[in-house]
């Protein structure tokens, strides 16, 4: 009986293991666009000896969450300023200031990419 607690139990903390593991993840995106819209995004993940923490580059914030919501907590500060500062016209993604100043535009190449700002950014 003790041989199989065992087994149970390690079986347990390997599946809550894996079930954190996943729930930690960053939701997906768009590997083409994320990275052109990156220079604009304000927010970086930074490292300190305890884990991570997230820079606010304008203001010089930092932001604190459990390693654990770093990212949830990232993709939810990215959406905000995709709402703000991100305008989609047909297949072309604007990129404005604080101003509405036109900083830069993306040309989305397929429907794929529509799909992503759509579902990520909400536009």
């Amino acid at each position: 009986m003790s041989k199989y607690l065992g087994i149970a139990l390690a079986t347990a903390f390997l599946f809550l293991a894996i079930v954190a593991f996943m729930q930690s993840q960053p939701q997906s995106r768009d590997k083409r666009v994320y990275h052109l819209l990156q220079p604009y995004i304000p927010y970086k993940i930074e490292k300190k000896m305890s884990g991570l923490f997230i820079r606010d580059t304008i203001t010089d914030e930092k932001i604190e969450p459990s390693n654990m919501e770093v990212y949830h907590v990232l993709d939810n500060l990215e959406k905000a300023w995709g709402k703000k500062h991100l305008r989609l016209k047909e297949n072309t993604l604007i990129i404005v200031d604080d101003t509405n100043k036109t900083v830069a535009t993306i040309t989305l190449q397929n429907e794929k990419e529509r799909a992503y700002i759509h579902n990520f950014f909400g536009l």
